[in-house]
């Protein structure tokens, strides 16, 4: 189970140039927990309480805001010299942002029912009828499309992470592609037992998630968080992060 825990305060430095860091840095996420989700009217989780940490050691000021993912993507887009997270840093997307990460890496996992014993799964191609969710504006949809699953065909999309987990456990759909953390976190959220379901293959661990900003403009805000992100590493505070949110250290 993943438990919010109080953090250790840090102290370090390393200030943005003054010109750089004259109005605060416009930073947008969507509801990705444990990396981000909102709790008790505050936003919060692993990679917020990150970027936090990052701008206070970078001598910048964070204007952030939870929005729903597609929001969250149109703020990003319509606000110069912004920040969106998190995001998974597929080689696709590789050219539309300045990257500044990794935040930790990303397994993206097959689940069904442990009920479901009739289930074979042969892969993406060889579905045999079987149908395949996923969460509408997401990295790993972009992933299903571009294999070539169809909407209301073998695809059913939800609007949300915990509308495709309770699409799973109603059997609405034989398969649920989704993050690993991201579904344990969904089935503590609705009370359910984390033996309801089963991994029944990878899709992907290739890629980590990351933050990214706009490529045109200054490039120091970007710069700054990096070597800020760097440094709170090399200190074991990203660790200490990681394991204050349940995660295992390495």
């Amino acid at each position: 189970m993943l438990r919010r825990r109080p953090l250790l305060t840090l102290a370090a430095s390393l200030p943005l140039p003054a010109a750089a860091a004259r109005a605060p840095l416009p930073a947008f996420c969507h509801a990705l927990p444990p990396l981000s989700f909102e709790q008790d009217g505050q936003v919060s989780g692993l990679a917020v309480e990150l970027l936090r940490r990052m701008a206070e050691t970078a001598g910048l000021e964070l204007n952030l805001a939870l929005q729903p993912r597609l929001r969250a993507e149109k703020s990003f887009v319509d606000t110069p010299g912004s920040l969106l997270f998190p995001l998974a840093r597929l080689p696709e997307r590789e050219n539309r942002y300045r990257w500044v990460g990794p935040i930790l890496p990303r397994r993206v996992g097959i689940y069904s029912l442990r009920q479901r014993t009739d289930i074979r799964y042969r892969g993406l191609h060889q579905l045999d009828g079987l149908r395949v969710g996923a969460t509408a504006g997401t990295a790993t949809l972009e992933q299903l499309l571009a294999e070539g699953l169809k909407p209301d065909k073998e695809l059913e999309v939800s609007p949300s992470y915990e509308a495709s987990v309770r699409k799973l456990l109603a059997g609405r759909m034989d398969l649920l592609v989704i993050g690993d953390l991201n579904i344990y976190w969904q089935l503590q959220q609705v009370k359910e037992a984390p033996d309801r379901i089963r991994e029944v293959a990878v899709l992907d661990a290739s890629v980590d998630y990351s933050f990214g900003l706009h490529l045109d403009g200054d490039a120091a805000p970007a710069e700054a968080l990096q070597r800020a992100l760097d440094q709170l590493r090399r200190s074991g505070a990203v660790e200490r992060i990681k394991q204050a949110y349940g995660l295992p250290a390495g």
